[in-house]
């Protein structure tokens, strides 16, 4: 979507981590910490099963969004660059992608309130947070993280950037998901 958040029906943390870990499994990558998130997108989402078509966009239509996710689900758009380094492996493209996948994937079809500003809502009531949250859970799956992991490894590991290794390995610790 874009930088406009959105209220969305609540979702725990759980739920979406479920909702991701449910997807990894079908894609037959339940044990592999790598998710090849563009040929998911593009090679089997988009081209071989149709359910939604994945457009690559001039970054002067874009402006400053990094990706647009239809609410209907017909078509998702990646900035050009966003498309290309998500293609190329850059982690934060592919962050990027996935977001804009956690949106289609449980966004779609729902009841969407534009969220004010000032309007003060729980994280699980907004779509940014919740496609954030899924996207960290289909990239960077709880179970392959150790308690010696450092940002690096998880980069390496998981292809995301640092920062999103960084909150991950954050938000695991903090909720004591990291049981290796």
């Amino acid at each position: 979507m874009s930088g406009q958040d959105f209220i969305v029906p609540a979702r725990s943390w759980d739920n979406i981590e479920q909702v991701a870990q449910g997807w990894r499994s079908k894609f037959g990558l339940a044990d592999t910490p790598y998710t090849p998130i563009m040929e998911m997108m593009e090679k089997v989402l988009d081209n071989r099963l149709n359910c939604f078509t994945l457009i690559p966009m001039a970054a002067a239509e874009m402006g400053p969004a990094e990706g647009y996710t239809e609410p209907d689900g017909k078509f998702i758009w990646l900035r050009e660059d966003v498309y290309y380094g998500a293609w190329a492996g850059e982690g934060r493209h592919r962050f990027t992608a996935a977001h804009e996948l956690s949106h289609w994937a449980i966004h779609t079809n729902i009841p969407l309130a534009r969220a004010m500003p000032n309007q003060k809502l729980p994280a699980y009531r907004l779509s940014e947070p919740q496609a954030n949250q899924f996207a960290s859970e289909l990239l960077m799956p709880a179970k392959f993280f150790t308690r010696f992991d450092c940002e690096h490894d998880v980069m390496e590991r998981h292809g995301v950037s640092y920062q999103a290794a960084s909150n991950r390995l954050d938000y695991l610790r903090k909720k004591g998901k990291i049981v290796g």
